[in-house]
C-alpha cells in the first residue's frame, strides 16, 4: 500500500512537472535570460515554501545539520543547476524534445541510487533503464 501511495505522489508530480515546461517556454521565448527565469521561479517557490511553513508552523532548522546540508546540495544541484541548464535548453529548444531528454534522469537516479544509496538493482529497473536510453534516442532522433 506504501508503494502504491509513493506511486501516486509521483504520477501527480510527473503531471504537474509535466505542464510547468510549458510555461518556462511561454515566458522564456522573449527577451528574459535564463538566470533572471531561474530567480523568479525559484523566488515563487521560496515564498510558497514560506508560507506553507508558516501555516503549518515548521522550523526547517529543527533537524540535523547532515539532514539540512543534504537538501541545500539537493537544492544547489536540482533547484539551481539543473534548472539553470534546463531553462537554457527550453530556451533554445524545443520543448517536446527537450522535456523527455531531461526526463532521463530516473537513469542517473536508478544508477547513483545503486551506488551509493546502496539500492539494489531488479532485472525490471535494469530494462526500465534500458527503455528510459531507448526512449531518449527515439525522441532525439525524431528531429
Amino acid at each position: 500500500m506504501e508503494n502504491l501511495k509513493a506511486v501516486f505522489w509521483a504520477l501527480l508530480a510527473a503531471f504537474i512537472w509535466g505542464t510547468a515546461p510549458i510555461f518556462f517556454k511561454l515566458g522564456m521565448k522573449g527577451e528574459m535570460p535564463t538566470l533572471a527565469g531561474i530567480f523568479v521561479h525559484n523566488l515563487t517557490a521560496t515564498s510558497l515554501a514560506f508560507i506553507g511553513l508558516l501555516l503549518l508552523r515548521e522550523n526547517p532548522f529543527a533537524y540535523p545539520l547532515k539532514e539540512i546540508l543534504s537538501v541545500a546540495l539537493g537544492g544547489i544541484l536540482g533547484g539551481f543547476l539543473g534548472l539553470w541548464v534546463y531553462y537554457k535548453a527550453v530556451k533554445v529548444g524545443d520543448v517536446s524534445i527537450v522535456a523527455p531528454v531531461a526526463a532521463s534522469s530516473p537513469l542517473f537516479s536508478t544508477l547513483l541510487a545503486y551506488l551509493i544509496l546502496g539500492e539494489g538493482l531488479s532485472f525490471q529497473k535494469i530494462i526500465g533503464a534500458l527503455l528510459i536510453v531507448l526512449g531518449v534516442a527515439l525522441v532525439s532522433a525524431s528531429r
